[in-house]
C-alpha cells in the first residue's frame, strides 16, 4: 500500500515569457538541491512564450504524448502569448492543455508585465485566476502561498544612469504597481503584497552607452540614433560624473518589484 511519503504530488508552474527557459531551469534545480527525503512534491514548470527559438523544444500535453524530449523531464515549452489568457478554452486537440482549468497552481511573470496592453491586463489576469487551481485545492497549507508572482521595475523610482526624456518614457510605458494591484484585484486575486529589493550593480560606461545606443530595452527605440548618441556623450557622462570611477565603471542600483496575489 502506498504511504504519504512515496506518493509524489506535482505542482506545476506557468513561465509567462520565459524565454530561453534559463530561469526556468534555475528553479528547477533550486527546487532539486532543496528536496529532501519528506518532500513530496515534483515542480515542474512549462515555458509559455510567443518568441520561442525555432530550436526549442515545443510539446503537445506532456500527459498524453511520449515523443517530446526537453533538457528536464520536468521543463516543456509553449510558443504563445499571455494574451492567450483572453480566449476561452476550445476543444483544440490538447494544444491548450498548459492552461486548462486546474492544470496548473502557480504563475510567474518575470520582467514581462509592461509589455501587456494595459486595456488586456485585466482580461489576461483573468483568464489566468480561472485556470489555477485554488489553494484549497492544491496544498493544506495557508493562503500566504502565492498563487501569483509578478516581478518587474518600479515606474518611477528607478537608478539607472539615463536622462530625463528616456525616464519620461519609461515611466509612460512602466505600469505602477498601484495599477498592477488594482487590475489582479480586479481579475478575482486577493491577498496581493508587494515588495521592492534593491542590489548595486556596476559596469562600464563604454559598454553601458553601447548598450543603450544597441536599444537593449524597448525604452530606447523611441530615440533615433542621433539623439542616444548625444545622450551618451553628453548626458550620461555629465549628470553622473559622481557615479564613475577611476577603472571607467558606473555605479547605480537595480531595483525590482516582487508583486504576489492569490486565489482562494
Amino acid at each position: 500500500t502506498a504511504t504519504t511519503t512515496n506518493i509524489r504530488k506535482r505542482r506545476r508552474i506557468l513561465d509567462i515569457g520565459g524565454g530561453t527557459g534559463n530561469f526556468a531551469r534555475e528553479l528547477l534545480l533550486n527546487s532539486k538541491n532543496n528536496a529532501d527525503a519528506t518532500t513530496t512534491t515534483t515542480t515542474e514548470i512549462v515555458v509559455v512564450d510567443p518568441f520561442l527559438d525555432p530550436t526549442a523544444e515545443t510539446i503537445t500535453d506532456p500527459t498524453t504524448t511520449t515523443t517530446a524530449t526537453t533538457n528536464s523531464a520536468n521543463l516543456s515549452f509553449v510558443k504563445a502569448g499571455a494574451e492567450e489568457f483572453m480566449n476561452p478554452m476550445v476543444d483544440d486537440n490538447h494544444q491548450s492543455w498548459w492552461r486548462a482549468p486546474g492544470s496548473y497552481h502557480q504563475i510567474l511573470m518575470k520582467e514581462i508585465v509592461h509589455h501587456l496592453d494595459a486595456n488586456d491586463r485585466v482580461d489576461i489576469f483573468r483568464g489566468m485566476h480561472q485556470g489555477l487551481q485554488s489553494l484549497e485545492e492544491s496544498s493544506s497549507s495557508s493562503s500566504s502561498i502565492p498563487s501569483i508572482l509578478i516581478i518587474t521595475r518600479p515606474q518611477v523610482d528607478i537608478d539607472y544612469p539615463l536622462w530625463d526624456e528616456a525616464r519620461l518614457v519609461w515611466k509612460k510605458n512602466q505600469p505602477s504597481v498601484d495599477e498592477l494591484v488594482e487590475d489582479l484585484k480586479r481579475a478575482g486575486f486577493s491577498n496581493t503584497q508587494w515588495t521592492m529589493e534593491s542590489y548595486p550593480c556596476s559596469i562600464s560606461l563604454t559598454r553601458w552607452q553601447s548598450m543603450i545606443q544597441n536599444r537593449f530595452w524597448s525604452t530606447f527605440s523611441n530615440f533615433s540614433n542621433d539623439e542616444l548618441n548625444r545622450a551618451c556623450q553628453e548626458s550620461i557622462p555629465n549628470d553622473y560624473q559622481d557615479r564613475i570611477d577611476d577603472q571607467g565603471n558606473i555605479h547605480f542600483e537595480d531595483r525590482l518589484v516582487f508583486l504576489t496575489a492569490c486565489k482562494e
